[in-house]
């Protein structure tokens, strides 16, 4: 009997010696299988050359938020001009001040005609058609009460301002605004396409004053 139980304890004292031995076991957690598994794919991917390695490794612009190696050319440039539309100012209640499309022949002659009207009345025929040559007569009448108050070395008008004219099979209608310190006055200047651009008569739109404002706060009204 007691030879028995020292067999059974002998037994007993192997299992607990295998059981607690490192090498008997081998325990595998689940970050170690993850972390195999990253290895294994790791080493199977196939990697390739970084495409322009240059750019990303370039310092950027901080203003325009492009590489330095990066250009607008003018032709660019242009482009995007001409897909987003100009947009001009205009003087509320009289005309716009878009004068893109006024060829430039008319655009000249009314030039000229604004600033000999600015120094006063006296010269102005010449700008006017021979067969409408009554008109600067009237319209001459109408500004002398203006002139006749003017001092020695004063101008009738500071600066003007030509807008967008509008043209017909037979006249172009262009709106002119003068200056004269706080005061303006506005006309509707029609021409003719004989012999040049001929003037057949001025009209007087009205009178008014910009109470301090300047001229680019008054074409926002």
């Amino acid at each position: 009997m007691k030879k028995t139980g020292w067999v059974l304890a002998g037994i007993f004292g192997i299992f607990l010696a295998s059981c607690s031995s490192p090498q008997g076991i081998i325990l595998t957690s689940q970050e170690d299988t993850l972390r195999n598994e990253l290895k294994l794919k790791t080493e199977k991917t196939v990697w390739i050359n970084e495409i322009e390695p240059e750019r990303l490794s370039s310092k950027l612009n901080n203003k325009i938020k492009a590489s330095e190696n990066d250009y607008i050319t003018p032709q660019m440039l242009s482009t995007i001009k001409e897909l987003q539309p100009a947009v001009y100012p205009e003087i509320k209640g009289f005309a716009s001040l878009d004068c893109s499309a006024m060829n430039k022949s008319l655009f000249t002659q009314m030039n000229n005609f604004c600033q000999d009207l600015c120094k006063g009345t006296d010269n102005l025929q010449s700008y006017f058609y021979q067969d409408y040559f009554f008109n600067y007569v009237f319209f001459k009448q109408d500004f002398a009460p203006v002139v006749e108050q003017l001092k020695k070395g004063e101008v009738l008008f500071d600066r003007y301002l030509i807008c967008k004219a509008f043209e017909s099979k037979d006249l172009i209608q262009v709106p002119v605004r003068l200056y004269n310190n706080k005061d303006y006055i506005d006309l509707s200047v029609y021409l003719t396409y004989h012999s040049g651009y001929k003037i057949t008569q001025i009209e007087f739109i009205r009178w008014g004053k910009t109470y301090g404002e300047s001229e680019k706060e008054q074409s926002k009204k």
